[in-house]
């Protein structure tokens, strides 16, 4: 249907004006996804699976599953993990597998400072059938895809209570079934925890994404955990003109959305998170939900969780 039709390319157009490479909110416990050299920092075998369910009941809106896995080399120097997502928006959808190698350098009693790499492969597939246009030569009217390898790259230093991080996907240029070569995007993070009495501790953290053709897209985090076990918080996404201030962008709402988050560790293994979405701009009406499990998995000689505990 034509109608279909319409709604894929609104939701392309408003995905990538929203830089959204995909968005999801539950990074701030898992940055993997981001950078590559997050890779292995819990120190622990890591498995974590989420989905995510963007703008429920539009026809066709987002959806997104991952699941990643991660773990550290016996001389805690080499992490490797391994990140499958798959992306819906309309008839349009893509599969990656990306393989994570970080390297971990000490450079402090608590320092650890990370060089990460993580290549892989992309599927994009556009699905005609479900479109329905049938007089339009340039929209195939069957199945079309095709598969690119691509490349990320980034740096992370952390410390029992502060992280910083710089990372780049997309490194690989290409022309995709619709001649579209997808834009670089650059991603830099940082957060610290400090402690408000033996059982409060806060976060706040900042997440910024630019691909220097749009506004840049900032998150500010902020984070309460509550007897080390439960993390209640949220997320306000805007936009701001960082590096980019062309007149073209004067149209642009600032304002995007604003999500609140709760991640509750069950057992010293397994962890269940929470978030809920609400845009602030014309898609008001239509709420985001999103669900992560993550299960840890401990050696016998382990007692505790191991560093970094808050990232």
């Amino acid at each position: 249907m034509r109608i279909v039709y319409t709604l894929l390319a609104l939701l392309i157009a408003f995905s990538a004006s929203a830089q959204q490479n995909p968005q999801y909110s539950q990074y701030i416990f898992n940055s993997m996804g981001i950078n590559p050299a997050y890779t292995g920092s819990k120190n622990v075998l890591n498995v974590n699976a989420f989905h995510r369910s963007q703008w429920t009941g539009i026809e066709g809106a987002p959806t997104s599953q991952a699941l990643s896995i991660d773990g550290i080399s016996a001389n805690n120097r080499l992490g490797l993990g391994l990140a499958l997502t798959r992306d819906q928006i309309g008839a349009q959808s893509s599969i990656s597998a990306y393989a994570n190698l970080a390297v971990k350098l000490p450079v402090s009693e608590t320092g650890v400072f990370s060089l990460g790499l993580a290549p892989g492969l992309v599927q994009t597939k556009l699905d005609g059938n479900e479109l329905g246009i049938e007089d339009d030569p340039s929209i195939p009217t069957n199945s079309d895809s095709n598969i690119r390898p691509d490349i990320k790259l980034g740096a992370y230093f952390h410390t029992q209570r502060f992280y910083a991080g710089l990372s780049a996907s997309d490194l690989m240029q290409y022309k995709d079934m619709e001649n579209i070569e997808p834009e670089r995007h650059y991603y830099f993070t940082t957060g610290y925890v400090l402690d408000l009495g033996p059982f409060v501790k806060v976060k706040p953290s900042v997440l910024l994404k630019e691909d220097f053709n749009a506004p840049t897209a900032v998150d500010l985090n902020a984070f309460v955990l509550l007897a080390d076990r439960l993390w209640l918080g949220g997320s306000y996404r805007t936009s701001m003109k960082l590096f980019n201030d062309t007149p073209e962008m004067d149209g642009m709402k600032n304002r995007t959305a604003i999500a609140l988050i709760g991640e509750l560790q069950i057992h010293r293994s397994l962890r269940l998170g929470y978030a809920y979405d609400k845009m602030l701009n014309g898609l008001s009406n239509f709420n985001t939900h999103e669900i992560s499990v993550g299960y840890y998995f401990y050696k016998k000689t382990d007692t505790k969780m191991l560093t970094p505990q808050y990232f």
